[in-house]
């Protein structure tokens, strides 16, 4: 998959989005059924149910946007809950691989997740669009959220000692890490140990971090995919639709769910659609800095030394 490197801009919104060019069923295969579905796996109950339904929201607001205009094929979707459990979500890829409708699978929107997740979801023959940053870039997914050196190298700029840090995704730490895995030990860390981490993936975004960290979310720096191409009118239509403003999962998801469309038109089985997922280009990453009353600060030059 082709994928942004080392781009930090802050997020800027043109109204030049891809928006799938599709204008209603244009080269939709005439051979697909009429109706289709996309999987989406995220945590709907648990501490990260909030990053779930920020998920959850931007996809459906896009198929609704979809099916409304008549776009073809015309889409459900199945949502499955993994309470943010790498095994629990892992399992699920059973339950979508039987439907044959369902061709291709969301998510999951957490990194500890989505590592375990989306490697059984493409034995398992689907194509997956990950909303999380992943180990490894391999054949038949897309890393929409990004790869894990993706984010050391967008953070590298702010900090040098992210450059010799190690990925982890659970504790405990031997020593400097950039954290992938789900939000309580972060904070548990940072209240410990807060030298060993150097920067964080999408996790610091979390409203359940940030709950659980208090005052010792400040100052740390994050970095995760940001779409810069979204719609004007995304961020009112979002905040209509869900009744909170978009978070960045949420601009991560709708974009997502966009490619997944543009795919799903022109492509009528998963095999297809494994080979079409490697085409997707990934959003740039964006650093941030999380602040005590802010979570979202994003970071467009280097920190002066």
């Amino acid at each position: 998959m082709k994928r942004h490197k080392g781009d930090m801009r802050i997020l800027s919104i043109p109204s030049s989005f891809l928006f799938v060019l599709l204008l209603l069923g244009c080269g939709f295969p005439r051979s697909a059924p009429a109706v289709v579905k996309i999987g989406l796996i995220a945590p709907f109950e648990g501490p990260s149910r909030p990053l779930g339904y920020a998920t959850l929201h931007a996809v459906r607001l896009r198929l609704n946007e979809w099916n409304e205009s008549d776009g073809l094929p015309r889409i459900e979707l199945v949502a499955l809950n993994d309470d943010g459990d790498p095994a629990l979500s892992a399992s699920l890829a059973a339950q979508l691989a039987i439907d044959p409708d369902i061709l291709i699978v969301l998510g999951p929107p957490q990194s500890h997740t989505a590592r375990e997740a989306v490697p059984a979801l493409a034995a398992r023959g689907l194509p997956v669009i990950s909303l999380a940053a992943l180990p490894e870039d391999d054949p038949g997914i897309a890393p929409w959220g990004g790869l894990v050196a993706d984010v050391q190298t967008a953070l590298a700029p702010y900090n040098a000692d992210v450059t010799t840090a190690t990925p982890a995704w659970s504790a405990p730490l031997s020593g400097p890490a950039i954290w992938f895995g789900p939000p309580l030990p972060l904070a548990e860390i940072l209240a410990t140990a807060p030298e060993n981490i150097v920067g964080a993936g999408s996790v610091a975004a979390e409203d359940a971090f940030r709950a659980w960290a208090g005052p010792n979310a400040a100052g740390l720096l994050w970095a995760a995919p940001l779409p810069d191409d979204l719609p004007p009118r995304f961020v009112g239509a979002y905040t209509e639709f869900a009744g909170a403003s978009p978070k960045p999962i949420a601009f991560l998801a709708y974009a997502a769910t966009d490619r997944a469309l543009f795919l799903l038109n022109r492509h009528a089985d998963r095999d297809e659609l494994i080979q079409a997922v490697d085409g997707l280009t990934s959003p740039p990453m964006q650093a941030f800095l999380e602040e005590e009353d802010a979570c979202c600060i994003p970071l467009t030059t280097p920190s002066p030394p």
